[in-house]
Formats: structure tokens, sequence, C-alpha cells
């Protein structure tokens, strides 16, 4: 399936672990590398948390004023720190996935400057799909009565939803794994969200339930947010993500190229 040209970087070093690595199934080896990896997430967490203090703030401000005012301004600043820094973090998790060796910091702001406009842009486009996506939502359920109709176009607008979610499971990931221009990563990964339905439905019900619980015990979730609550969903939507990219963006390079990937993916169900 020639879902990606051969025009892989290899500035960004490809995912994937020694041949002899010993396969492991999945649930297992995610637990497995979460507590090993799980003081470097906890740093992780808390340098990418930082990047999000100036859209939060932004959306704080305008709350009180105009609630779709605040999430435009939450979003819009996130443009310019919270995108570029998602593309770092992942790319940090992708190497935790792939037990890749990787230097947190540097490794981190390298991403952040080398993906800047693209990962910004992703950023600004999803959150814009998906506020298009509330407001088509509220339109069809406040201002029409059509009916069954209704029932049916805000049905449309939440599976749309659900598509730009599962998209950008993906985007970020491919953001720091493929040299393509930003049009073809975002047309490859709509496509992810479909192939890889049933791991982002997992990723989804994971990242929901988790904010269910830190709203369920606030304030004592302040208590663990700071350090883990931002990189334990992004880590399984990586880790969840990851085996679709490789299967229909790394391995057909790969095969096209007639070589023999240096690192062989643990990935393999």
């Amino acid at each position: 399936m020639g879902l990606i040209s051969n025009m892989f970087n290899y500035s960004k070093p490809g995912p994937g672990v020694e041949k002899e690595e010993q396969q492991k199934r999945r649930f297992f080896l995610f637990f497995e590398l979460f507590f090993r990896k799980f003081w470097k997430l906890i740093q992780l967490n808390l340098l990418y948390l930082l990047f999000w203090i100036p859209p939060l703030i932004a959306g704080t401000l305008l709350t009180p004023y105009n609630a779709t005012l605040a999430y435009l301004a939450f979003f819009l600043v996130g443009t310019f720190t919270a995108g570029p820094a998602t593309a770092g973090a992942v790319y940090i998790l992708r190497n935790f996935t792939t037990q890749t060796p990787v230097f947190l910091l540097s490794d981190f702001f390298e991403q952040f400057k080398a993906n800047y406009k693209q990962s910004a842009l992703a950023f600004l486009f999803n959150s814009l799909a998906l506020f298009a996506c509330y407001a088509s939502y509220l339109f069809y359920g406040e201002h029409l009565n059509m009916g069954f109709m209704n029932y049916l176009f805000k049905a449309m607008v939440l599976i749309m939803a659900l598509l730009v979610a599962f998209e950008t499971f993906h985007v970020f990931l491919m953001i720091v794994t493929v040299d393509l221009n930003l049009r073809d990563i975002l047309k490859n990964c709509f496509l992810f969200s479909i192939l890889n339905l049933v791991r982002n439905f997992c990723s989804l019900l994971f990242a929901v339930g988790f904010l269910w619980l830190e709203y369920k015990f606030f304030p004592l979730s302040m208590f663990i947010f700071p350090f883990i609550g931002m990189t334990l969903p992004l880590f399984i939507i990586t880790f969840n993500a990851y085996p679709v990219v490789k299967k229909y963006a790394i391995d057909p390079y790969y095969e096209k190229q007639g070589e023999q990937q240096k690192d062989e993916s643990i990935f393999e169900d």
C-alpha cells in the first residue's frame, strides 16, 4: 500500500531495536517500558507542561468574558508553544516505544526547532477542525428543528470529530518520523485514523477515562497531573499509533528500496 513516497529523512532516526531482541506481547511490553522509563516520563511531563502554561493563561483570562473566545485563545496561543512541544515530546516517546536511545533535553529541543512550522500548523488545523465540529454539533442541536435529520447530522459531526481526534493521534508521530509536506502527512493520517481504528478507540477511552478520574478526584489529582498527567496519555497514544505508521509508512519505504532495516521492529502481532 503506497501511502508514503520515498521521501524519508535520514536525519530523523528510524525506530526499532536489535534483531535478536525477543518479541513480546504488546500489553506486557507497554508496562515494562512504562516502569523502566517512569522517571524519564516525569521529567518529560514537567518539561512539556511548561509549554502549555501560556495557552492556559490566555484561556483562563478570557473565560469569564466569553467561553468560545477563551477556547480560541487557548489553542491559538498553543499553536506557537504546545504544538512544537508536542512534536518534541512525541519524538521522545516514540524512541521510548522502540527502545531507541534518546537524550531527553537535547533531542526534545532539537525536534521542537526542526519541526516547528509543521507541528504548529498541524496543531492549529486540528484545533480549528475540532472547534468546527463542536460548533456544528451545537448548531444542529439548538438552532435547527428537523426531527430525525437533527440526530443524523449530529451523528455525522460526532463521527467527523472522532476521525479528527484519531488523525491527531498520528500526525505528530508522522511529523517526527518522515520527511513529507504537511498536506501529505494529514492525508495519510486520516487514512491511519481508520486503519488503526481499534487502537485509536483504546487510546481515546484511556484519555477520556484519565481526564474523568482527574476531575473526579480533584483536588487530589493536582498532585499527579504535573508529574505524569500529560505524558502518560501521550505515551499510550504514541505506543498505539506506532504500529500502523511502521506498517504503512516505514516498512513500504524499505521494501521499495530493497533494503533491510538496520533495526528490526518489535511490534509484530
